[in-house]
């Protein structure tokens, strides 16, 4: 006995495997990865002691910090940025600084087309972990070039300077500022 159902069925799966096989995924975007060397002098106001402080500000601005080296955008060769944050309990050990609301969180980027600004937000872990913890920094993109991106920062030891000796009364006055290289990573989903 004939059973014509078999070759209709068995056509509708070949036909279904062919067409997934063929199905183009190249369309789906992956998500855009930029990275860039950076540098920047943070202070501190007032300086950061081994005893807890509240209302500590925190500045990127005079220099700016500075962004090289970019790959993942042809469009993009460098930028410079500036921050202002604040944190409360704070000490060279403990407390994490984040952006400070209605303060200046801008990134000018350097750029043959596209928008040439960013806006963002920030957070850093305590001074003393800053070379210590695999992300030290990270945040945001919430305007401009990158909008909706997530950013990292980690830190090159090599080139950053982090006197921690100046916590201490007895050695030093307090931390007042750090001098930190590195890389960001900035990751626009696709």
């Amino acid at each position: 006995m004939k059973r014509p159902w078999r070759g209709s069925v068995l056509t509708v799966a070949i036909c279904t495997v062919a067409g997934l096989a063929l199905y183009d995924v190249s369309s789906a975007e992956a998500a855009q990865v930029v990275s860039c060397t950076y540098s920047q002098t943070m202070k501190f106001s007032p300086a950061l002691t081994l005893t807890p402080q509240d209302n500590v500000a925190s500045t990127v601005d005079n220099p700016k910090g500075s962004l090289t080296q970019c790959t993942g955008d042809a469009a993009l060769t460098a930028g410079d940025f500036v921050s202002a944050g604040t944190a409360s309990a704070v000490t060279c050990g403990a407390g994490v600084f984040k952006n400070k609301p209605g303060a200046q969180q801008n990134v000018g980027w350097k750029a043959t087309s596209g928008d040439t600004a960013s806006v963002y937000s920030w957070q850093m872990q305590p001074a003393a972990d800053l070379l210590t913890v695999k992300t030290p920094l990270n945040g945001t993109v919430t305007s401009g070039r990158y909008k909706g991106a997530t950013w990292t920062g980690t830190i090159d030891p090599l080139h950053s300077k982090i006197n921690l000796a100046d916590c201490n009364p007895a050695t030093g006055s307090g931390l007042k500022s750090i001098d930190i290289a590195g890389t960001i990573v900035i990751t626009l989903p696709g």
